[in-house]
């Protein structure tokens, strides 16, 4: 039993040194553009299917052009973030606009993008991740895959503690009686 519990705590030490550095990479870029100027974001809806399926994370990185075909992330003017595909790039007035669409959409989406709107263009996804982090800030996330864990962990940690306690009392009261 003993080597079954250290092969397991093993495994899950060797899962979560490889899965902290890109958690605190996506925590880091979805606040925040200081790692060479990427964000990620979670894709919302469907409106990128196939390519960028709903609930996958994506990762945009800022460029100086964006071309026909490049999945980009702006801002809307209702301030939302949106990820779609470059339909066509338009210059109007001397400033640079994109046409964008979903790749699931029918027709173009309807306000024209400034590039100055345009946060990045995408550079990689990863799938159905971010299904998870919509989910952990959920209540039921946070007490399920959060709350629930630390508790168990404390309530072992307790009961260690309870038993190397015991174990202190019974070696003492074991060398009281040896000393009589």
């Amino acid at each position: 039993m003993k080597v079954l519990k250290k092969i397991l705590h093993i495994k899950l030490t060797i899962i979560v040194l490889l899965l902290l550095p890109f958690v605190v990479f996506t925590l880091l870029t979805s606040k925040t553009n200081i790692i060479k100027n990427i964000k990620s974001f979670t894709i919302l809806t469907g409106s990128m299917q196939p390519a960028i399926p709903q609930g996958s994370i994506v990762y945009v990185q800022k460029n100086q052009i964006y071309e026909k075909g490049d999945i980009i992330s702006f801002e809307n003017k209702a301030k939302q973030t949106v990820t779609h595909r470059v339909a066509e790039k338009v210059n109007k007035n001397k400033e640079v606009f994109y046409k964008t669409k979903g790749d699931a959409n029918n027709t173009v989406d309807q306000e024209l993008v400034a590039e100055k709107s345009v946060l990045g263009k995408s550079i990689f996804s990863v799938p159905y991740v971010g299904k998870f982090t919509l989910f952990l800030k959920t209540l039921q996330g946070f007490l399920l895959l959060i709350v629930l864990p630390v508790t168990i962990f404390i309530a072992f940690e307790l009961w260690n503690i309870k038993k190397e306690i015991e174990k202190n009392i019974e070696k003492k009261l074991t060398e009281k009686i040896k000393a009589i």
